[in-house]
């Protein structure tokens, strides 16, 4: 009786075991199924291009969705140079016009051009709150709504044009260092080797 009992719960584990060995090779056979299905349509996407290439028309592809052209930045430098020129000069180290004039130097002499998405001006300001308030590229990309990549090629951009105009605005060091600078502790230490005066200044 116990042997038959035995028998009949192996037949049951048999068949629990052989049902479940179905249901793994049904869901492998779903899968590679749905690869082949893939592939197929990969090819017939393929091949239905080539026919389009061959027949000298143009491919419609769809629109990868491109980030808008903000105004943020924009607005944000023209709102500061129409804003009080005290203010201005504290944050950017130079007045207005002396802002408006370098951008149309940077403009006329190295060629740096207006791009689809930012101005001369948004990129001068980045870089003058960079190098005159010690700004890190998380501010930057805060006050202009940039992205810290973006801020970084711009920063660069201005840096190489003005290395490029740093000959014909900077004058060499003469021999006779200004008494200004000679008689105050703060600077002539650091001026002692190499005095560099700027025109503008």
């Amino acid at each position: 009786m116990d042997r038959g009992n035995d028998l009949e719960d192996e037949e049951m584990n048999d068949d629990e075991m052989s049902e479940e060995e179905d249901d793994e090779i049904d869901e492998e056979f779903f899968e590679a199924i749905k690869i082949l299905v893939m592939a197929v349509q990969a090819v017939i996407h393929v091949v239905s291009e080539l026919r389009v290439i061959e027949a000298g028309r143009q491919i419609e592809r769809p629109l990868n969705p491109r980030r808008i052209n903000n105004a943020f930045g924009y607005n944000y430098i023209h709102r500061a140079l129409n804003d009080d020129p005290a203010i201005f000069r504290r944050v950017y180290r130079m007045y207005p016009d002396v802002f408006c004039k370098l951008c149309n130097i940077l403009r006329e002499k190295t060629h740096l051009e207006d791009t689809r998405f930012i101005c001369v001006e948004e990129m001068l300001g980045q870089f003058l709150q960079i190098v005159g308030q010690n700004h890190r590229y998380c501010v930057i990309r805060n006050n202009f709504r940039r992205s810290q990549f973006a801020t970084s090629e711009n920063f660069h951009k201005i840096l190489k044009a003005l290395n490029t105009l740093s000959k014909d605005m900077m004058a060499k060091p003469g021999p006779v260092v200004p008494a200004k600078i000679r008689e105050n502790t703060k600077f002539f230490p650091y001026f002692k080797v190499s005095i560099i005066l700027f025109h503008y200044m």
